[in-house]
């Protein structure tokens, strides 16, 4: 089963800097915070592009984990997209497109969770969580990128 994540915010910055944001990963632990990002880790030299690939550490709702990722998607100031999965199952995938709005930018925030049959009856649980702490992170990032904090 798959749960679906929609979020979006309006951002008072510029593409660019959304953009850098978002393909920050290791500064994630700064604003994915209800999400339960504690650590980036990424295991390749050089740029960061799709098919580079990353550790992440989360803690959310009492479960620790770590998931094997790597980034999918890396389009310059238009689209962002990480996918994960940890050692029982569990899979996270957030795309995220980016798009100028007057002076601001559209920042579209989506994110799937795939739970294993035996993780499952979680799931009405799961949801609602998720939708809030995507909500959440997203004013977190906004609130950091347009006071100038981090």
């Amino acid at each position: 089963m798959t749960i679906s994540v929609e979020a979006e915010a309006r951002i008072g910055r510029p593409v660019a800097d959304v953009f850098a944001a978002l393909t920050d990963v290791e500064r994630y632990p700064d604003w994915l915070i209800a999400s339960g990002i504690v650590r980036v880790e990424r295991l390749d030299t050089g740029p960061l592009q799709a098919g580079s690939r990353l550790r992440i550490a989360q803690t959310v709702a009492g479960r620790s984990t770590v998931l094997d990722g790597a980034v999918t998607v890396l389009a310059p100031d238009a689209a962002f997209g990480v996918r994960g999965k940890d050692k029982d199952g569990v899979s996270v995938e957030i795309d995220a497109v980016v798009s100028a709005d007057d002076l601001a930018t559209r920042l579209r925030w989506t994110a799937r969770i795939g739970l294993p049959l035996r993780f499952r009856m979680f799931e009405s649980m799961v949801a609602p969580q998720a939708r809030r702490a995507a909500a959440l992170d997203l004013e977190a990032l906004k609130r950091r990128l347009e006071t100038g904090a981090g």
